[in-house]
């Protein structure tokens, strides 16, 4: 009986010496080279660059050593991204681990040709990580933005995971939206894009984001839209929180600036044959956070005469997006096909097929009903009352 238990007892403290005995696949962290952002560029017809930005083991591992950059860029070339990824391995004497990678950069030219073929390889890759954010670079290559510096971060190529947070997109860009964006009904895809830039007054290069880079169903890009263009875009497919506008003043004398807050949107939709009406409705509350204008908002009257001039203003700026999408892109980047479908799903069995053509012909209407909540805490801007 003693024995028994001895056996027991002993076989009980194998089981706990096993999670001590470290990796189970023999791959040390001091074997493994971690990499937490990826850029594609197109050469030409037949070959691709890979780009990685590392995080340098060596800086991590001395203790408060000097000035040495955090980071290092290696690259590899190829046919393919998985030949490229190779030609790279073969450079580095760790293991490249893609799992932390946080963002993905595409040169413009390669967006052009198309980008299915670089997101089929990181989709298949069991190693990638499908939450990482995938940006465009607007008239530049992924090279010449992920050589760049960034003074905030020690890591420059995680600063545009921030900033997307800053400016109010409530979800990220990542490659698993882009592949669930794929199967939505008549659907083209964005992702955000950034644009190199030089401050000619500090003299130095920096980058900002630009907006969002349209592609159509064949993940090609076809255009863009501007920083307030993708922002209006965002708020009809309901994706952001805030959204700041400046209005002019209808007289032309100064301009009002607002952010309006607890976004909301609705689309309705008519069809019959190859007709489409579609309609939207947003709403909002508005704070006004700067004047130029001699105007006393603490006058009702006046309050909602601005009101209705800020709502005018809305509904002018989305019209003049959607349009863009229908004439210049030809793509549908605000799930009308969908709501059509699960409004009117007989007449979607007919649209389905030639659904670019119908949506650039299809009649757009826009409602904004926007409150002013708060003025501030003064009625007409000092000296000008």
């Amino acid at each position: 009986m003693r024995s028994k238990r001895y056996g027991l007892k002993q076989a009980l403290l194998l089981l706990l010496l096993v999670p001590l005995t470290g990796c189970w696949d023999h791959k040390e962290l001091n074997d493994r080279l971690f990499e937490l952002g990826s850029g594609v560029d197109r050469l030409d017809e037949e070959k691709v660059l890979l780009i990685g930005q590392f995080m340098n083991p060596k800086k991590s591992e001395e203790a408060g050593g000097g000035e040495k950059q955090s980071y290092f860029i290696e690259t590899g070339t190829g046919k393919t991204v998985s030949d490229c990824l190779l030609d790279m391995q073969l450079k580095l004497s760790r293991r490249i681990t893609r799992g932390h990678r946080q963002n993905i950069y595409i040169g413009e030219k390669t967006a052009m040709v198309g980008i299915s073929n670089d997101i089929d390889s990181v989709t298949r890759d069991p190693d990638s990580r499908l939450k990482s954010d995938i940006w465009i670079v607007k008239g530049g290559t992924a090279l010449e933005f992920m050589r760049m510096s960034y003074q905030l971060e020690k890591m420059p190529v995680i600063a545009l995971s921030k900033l997307r947070q800053i400016i109010g997109k409530r979800t990220g860009n990542s490659l698993l939206e882009l592949l669930v964006e794929q199967n939505v009904e008549g659907s083209g895809s964005t992702l955000p894009a950034v644009e190199l830039s030089y401050d000619t007054k500090l003299q130095k290069k920096s980058f900002y984001v630009y907006g969002r880079a349209v592609l159509n169903r064949k993940q090609q890009l076809v255009g863009y839209y501007d920083r307030m263009e993708s922002a209006y875009r965002l708020w009809l497919t309901d994706e952001t929180d805030r959204l700041p506008i400046t209005v002019p003043m209808s007289n032309g004398k100064g301009s009002y600036s607002v952010t309006i807050g607890q976004l909301g949107s609705k689309v309705y939709t008519e069809a019959q044959g190859d007709e489409v009406d579609i309609n939207v409705e947003l709403k909002g509350s508005a704070v006004i956070m700067e004047s130029t204008a001699a105007v006393d908002f603490r006058n009702n009257d006046i309050l909602k005469s601005y009101e209705a001039e800020l709502n005018s203003h809305i509904e002018a700026a989305l019209l003049s997006v959607m349009q863009k999408a229908q004439k210049q892109f030809k793509v549908d980047v605000f799930h009308f096909g969908k709501a059509i479908s699960r409004q009117h799903p007989e007449a979607w069995a007919n649209l389905n097929s030639h659904w670019e053509q119908a949506f650039s012909d299809a009649k757009l209407t826009v409602h904004s009903s926007v409150k002013i909540k708060r003025i501030g805490l003064q009625g007409s801007p000092p000296n000008k009352s």
